[in-house]
């Protein structure tokens, strides 16, 4: 028989690794919802402006509470999202609205 502890320790260090990079490659982002709509499944696709980018997020109806909370957002909420970027779309994987808002000032140098 061979020993086989470190090829489970290499598979181990692989795995954490692995699950580093997908975390790194989440977009979480906060903006206000631009528009909504549904997918031919019965889905729900909310356009998140942030600035002057939009981008696409897609709620599946197995997540239970996200996507209970799209079907009660209203265009012009505040939200907080964040997404894993799937082929053509980016699947939502946590919802939030956020009750204060957005903070939307700038910050400018005052001339004295």
């Amino acid at each position: 028989m061979i020993d086989t502890t470190l090829i489970d320790k290499l598979t181990e260090m692989a795995n954490k690794e692995k699950k580093i990079k997908e975390f790194k490659k989440r977009l979480r982002l906060k903006g206000k919802v631009a528009a909504k709509g549904t997918t031919k499944k019965g889905n729900i696709t909310l356009t998140i402006r942030k600035g002057k980018d939009d981008f696409r997020f897609t709620v599946l109806k197995s997540h239970k509470e996200s996507f209970a909370l799209a079907e009660r957002l209203s265009i012009g909420k505040s939200v907080s999202a964040h997404g894993i970027p799937k082929f053509r779309m980016i699947i939502c994987t946590k919802l939030k609205e956020l009750e204060k808002g957005i903070d939307e000032s700038k910050q400018r140098r005052l001339e004295v």
